[in-house]
Parts: C-alpha cells; sequence; structure tokens
C-alpha cells in the first residue's frame, strides 16, 4: 500500500449506512479495546463515529474485503450481503451478520467461495457459536473441495450447512465484556 492508505479502495465506494465492522469485530489494540459482537461505545445512534477525526488507527488502516475486492458488487456490502467478508495473512473470512445457513448458502455467496476453494485461495468462516461466546473459525478449503468438485449447488449448500451446523456447536470461550468506556 503506498503513503496514501486508501489507494487500493474500490474508487467511489463507501461504507454509506453499514456498521458491521463496528458491532462484530474484537478489536484488541494497544490503544483501543472492543469484545465482538457488541457495539462499540463510539457508533452513533444513526451511524457514524462519534470521534471519527480521532479514531484508532485500528480503525483507520482496516477495511472489509468489499471496500477493495472490485469483484464484489454492490450487494456484497455487508449491511446488504449479511456477510462481513474480510482478509488476514491466511486468506479470506466469511463472517455472517446474519443467519449463517442463509446467507453463506445462497447462489451469490456459493459462487463465491466455491470459486474461491477451486483457486485454491485459503477460505474460511467464523460461525457464531451460543451468545456471549466467540465465533468459531474454521477452514473451509479441505472440507469443501468434493462438494466443489461436483459442481453441484445442492451438494456445495447442503456440505456448507453441514459444516455451518458443526460449528455453531463448538464450545468456544466467553467473550470478555468491556467497559463501554473506549479512551
Amino acid at each position: 500500500m503506498s503513503e496514501n492508505k486508501e489507494s487500493h479502495l474500490v474508487p467511489g465506494r463507501e461504507c454509506g449506512e453499514c456498521t458491521a465492522c463496528c458491532v462484530v469485530l474484537l478489536i484488541d489494540d494497544e490503544h483501543f479495546k472492543k469484545p465482538a459482537d457488541q457495539v462499540c461505545a463510539n457508533l452513533m445512534e444513526k451511524g457514524g463515529c462519534k470521534i471519527y477525526c480521532n479514531r484508532p488507527s485500528v480503525c483507520q488502516d482496516w477495511y472489509c474485503a468489499w471496500r477493495f475486492m472490485a469483484q464484489l458488487d454492490e450487494s456484497w456490502r455487508p449491511d446488504r450481503s449479511g456477510i462481513l467478508v474480510r482478509s488476514d495473512e491466511n486468506g479470506i473470512i466469511f463472517q455472517p451478520i446474519r443467519d449463517p445457513k442463509v446467507v453463506l448458502t445462497n447462489e451469490r455467496a456459493i459462487e463465491l467461495i466455491a470459486g474461491g476453494v477451486a483457486q485454491g485461495i485459503p477460505m474460511s468462516m467464523s460461525i457464531p457459536t451460543r451468545k456471549g461466546f466467540r465465533s468459531y473459525g474454521m477452514s473451509i478449503n479441505e472440507p469443501l473441495e468434493d462438494a466443489v468438485q461436483s459442481r453441484s449447488l445442492v451438494v456445495i449448500q447442503d456440505k456448507m450447512v453441514e459444516l455451518i451446523e458443526f460449528s455453531s456447536a463448538q464450545n468456544t470461550t466467553l467473550i470478555p465484556i468491556i467497559a463501554r468506556d473506549c479512551k
């Protein structure tokens, strides 16, 4: 990335009313802490950040994949798709913000997920377990490989449902409650 931190973003693509990252993401930075699945204390009631001009660098430097992956059209904005698509050093992560069995098994999601698996792009998902507990993350390339090779939407959807059910049944750790003072 160049000195202009936004040079990698799709031109004209803005967050708009989407505030998914202000709610679902875990932020555990030296200067800023926010638990996963808890609304940030700086999120204003009608959207936007109370401290936008002075927000921590962790917030300034992070963008969901929809902001920088041109192949994701407007319907992939997290608040529209129900999926926060993000990336890290291990590949692409699909984090549902609505019912995983609905949003991760629709044709559009299957096309993107299966396409990534077929191309060998590391793909994973982060599935909610119990309320108040961390999501369960799992790599999905290997478990989806045979289903993707079948090229059958129904087979891939069935395997995704199986993986989602497995993930949602896992015992994960409790999400710590952090005081709402985000200074």
